[in-house]
């Protein structure tokens, strides 16, 4: 419970974009914050837009006590859905750690025929989730693959740069390894988890 609460606590009511290298690394942030959300006995919604929880799901999910699995709401949009009509659901939510996986794919699926207001529509949606992660304390975590151009909206910022903070995640072994680039959480602004 207290690990739980050393990696949630400086993140609540904040927006939090993590930038993974790649699937391994996102498996392994799955993982540990499944893990934490265990201890903490708190709620988790998901918009996975890559179906990446989903297809990952006896990993991510398998080893948590099913009260926990069962305190997890995964949504996968339909094959063809508009995804700005995915986005409510996620405001809407009661769970105290709201996850979006994956940013890059938020960015692609957003009005896809009008790529001129991509940017500022990308803008308000993130802009949303910090409000609602601001009036309701809620940890909001953005997951974005690092290896992706870093697509610009307004101003010439990168898309990592619209949440409160920016956190790599990198493996080194049996260790995860977080460290903020861009805002401070936790002591000395970095966190490492062991992934087994």
């Amino acid at each position: 419970m207290q690990r739980a609460h050393s990696f949630f606590g400086p993140l609540s009511g904040k927006t939090t974009t993590f930038l993974v290298e790649g699937r391994d690394s996102n498996l392994a942030l799955a993982k540990c914050i499944c893990a934490f959300l265990s201890q903490g006995g708190g709620g988790c919604s998901i918009l996975d837009l890559d179906a990446f929880y989903s297809s990952n799901s006896e990993a991510v999910f398998g080893p948590l006590p099913t009260p926990a699995a069962r305190s997890i709401e995964v949504r996968v949009p339909e094959a063809g859905a508009v995804v700005e009509e995915e986005l409510p659901w996620l405001y809407s939510t009661e769970s105290g750690v709201v996850i979006l996986d994956s940013l890059n794919s938020l960015y692609h699926l957003l009005s896809i025929g009008d790529g001129g207001s991509r940017g500022r529509k990308l803008s308000f949606a993130v802009e949303g989730l910090s409000y609602l992660a601001r009036t309701g304390r809620r940890a909001v975590f953005l997951v974005m693959y690092r290896r992706e151009a870093f697509p610009r909206s307004g101003g010439g910022r990168s898309i990592s740069t619209l949440s409160d903070l920016t956190v790599s995640v990198g493996l080194d072994g049996q260790r995860l390894l977080l460290k903020c680039e861009r805002g401070t959480a936790w002591p000395g602004g970095s966190y490492s988890i062991r992934t087994t």
